[in-house]
């Protein structure tokens, strides 16, 4: 497992970029490519969202409220798992490998060494 720490306004205002920049292509696109290309628009719609899961997966770690453990999880769990944001951060709906209990884990950020 690698280091973790929690997250602070740089890597929250780094998430709300990328997550506007996605919306926003979609959204423009929408206007220029639905009515001919419905399917280029799906294409691009799908490859945004995977590529924001797969460097969200790649980032982030996660803590089990109840046992305190520490954890990665796969790409198709970060993919299709309840996600949110609290007044104490990010979370997303798990079950701990640890205790098996399903709770809103505290999302963490992934320490890359230097």
């Amino acid at each position: 497992m690698k280091q973790v720490t929690n997250p602070d306004k740089k890597d929250v205002l780094k998430s709300v970029i990328f997550l506007s920049i996605y919306v926003a292509a979609i959204s423009i696109t929408a206007f220029l490519l639905l009515p001919k290309f419905w399917y280029f628009w799906g294409f691009i719609v799908l490859a945004g969202m995977l590529m924001l899961v797969n460097w969200h997966k790649q980032k982030t770690a996660y803590r089990c409220p109840n046992c305190g453990h520490v954890y990665e999880i796969s790409f198709l769990t970060d993919l299709i798992a309840p996600h949110g944001v609290n007044k104490e951060g990010g979370w997303l709906l798990l079950r701990c490998p640890n205790c098996r209990q399903r709770r809103k884990t505290t999302v963490l950020k992934k320490i890359n060494p230097d």
